[in-house]
C-alpha cells in the first residue's frame, strides 16, 4: 500500500544517502515500471516518482526496462507515462520488431559519450529490422492502439475479478493495460497477518494447461511460478477477451476439480 511504497523509496534514499550503508553511489539504477517475469506487479506511480527524483539529485541515470511493457501494452505508449517521469535511458525490444529481431537503446544526449563508429556490431541497424520496428510504431500510433489496449485492459480486469469471487484459489488480480495477472493461491492453508494466501504453484500449472486444452496460452510467472499471465494482442476485440474470460473460467474449475 501507500505506507509501504513510501517506506521503500525512503530506505532506498537513506542507503544512498548514509555513508556507513555499504553502498557506493550506483552507475546507473533499472527499474521495471511493471515487473513481467516477477509476476505483474506495476510499481505505484507515487513511488516511480520518488524514484526519479532522488535520482535526478544525485545524478544517478535511471534506467527504465520496457521490453515487455512497451509499445502500447499497458495502456500508454510507455509505462513510465502513467508516472508522468521521464527516464535517462529507455530500453525496447519485443514488440518493437514487429516479429523481428530488434533491441533498442534510448538515451538523453547528454550520456553520449562515444565517439561515432566506436560502439559498433555486426547485426546492429539491420535495415529489414529497422524497416519493420519503424511500420511498427507507426500503426500503433496511428491507429491509437494504447488507448484500445486501456480499454481492452478494463474489460479483462473486470471479467477476472468477477471470476475471483467465485473462486478462492484465485488471488490478487492485478496489472496495467493489457499485462495482467492472477495470483493463484492454497485457499486451504490460513492466509499470513497480512491476509495472504501461500502460493500454489501446481495449481498454476494446472490452470495453464486446461487453458492451453481449449486453445487460450497464458504465461506463468512470479514467486514461486504461482501467477498466470495474460499477454493477449493490442488488437484483441471485446469478443475476444469475453472469450478469454470464458475459457479461463471453465480452465479454473477443471484444475480445481482435480488438485484442490
Amino acid at each position: 500500500g501507500e505506507a509501504g511504497h513510501r517506506m521503500s523509496s525512503h530506505y532506498i534514499e537513506s542507503l544512498l544517502d548514509d555513508p556507513e550503508s555499504g553502498i557506493v553511489t550506483p552507475a546507473a539504477m533499472i527499474l521495471e515500471i511493471v515487473q513481467g517475469e516477477g509476476g505483474v506487479i506495476p510499481a505505484p506511480d507515487e513511488w516511480v516518482r520518488q524514484i526519479r527524483r532522488l535520482t535526478r539529485d544525485r545524478n544517478i541515470p535511471l534506467i527504465v526496462d520496457e521490453i515487455q511493457s512497451g509499445l502500447g501494452r499497458t495502456g500508454k505508449l510507455y509505462a513510465f507515462e502513467h508516472s508522468g517521469i521521464m527516464p535517462d535511458v529507455l530500453l525496447l525490444s519485443k514488440a518493437i520488431g514487429g516479429s523481428l529481431p530488434l533491441s533498442v537503446v534510448l538515451y538523453d544526449e547528454a550520456l553520449d559519450k562515444w565517439a561515432p563508429g566506436a560502439h559498433a556490431g555486426t547485426f546492429r541497424g539491420n535495415q529489414l529490422a529497422m524497416a519493420a520496428g519503424t511500420a511498427t510504431l507507426r500503426y500503433i500510433l496511428e491507429n491509437r492502439l494504447s488507448d484500445h489496449t486501456a480499454q481492452m485492459g478494463d474489460r479483462l480486469m473486470t471479467h477476472l475479478r468477477q471470476i475471483q469471487s467465485d473462486f478462492p484459489c484465485l488471488g490478487e488480480v492485478r496489472g496495467r493495460g493489457l499485462m495482467v495477472g492472477v495470483e493463484i493461491v492454497n485457499p486451504a492453508i490460513e492466509a499470513n497477518q497480512c491476509g495472504s494466501h501461500p502460493a500454489h504453484s501446481q495449481l498454476a500449472s494446472c490452470i495453464q494447461a486446461e487453458c492451453l486444452r481449449r486453445g487460450l496460452i497464458i504465461e506463468i510467472g512470479g514467486r514461486h511460478s504461482s501467477v498466470v499471465r495474460f499477454l493477449p494482442p493490442l488488437i484483441v476485440t471485446a469478443e475476444q477477451i469475453d472469450s478469454i474470460s470464458e475459457i479461463f473460467e471453465r480452465a479454473v474449475k477443471a484444475a480445481t476439480e482435480q488438485v484442490l
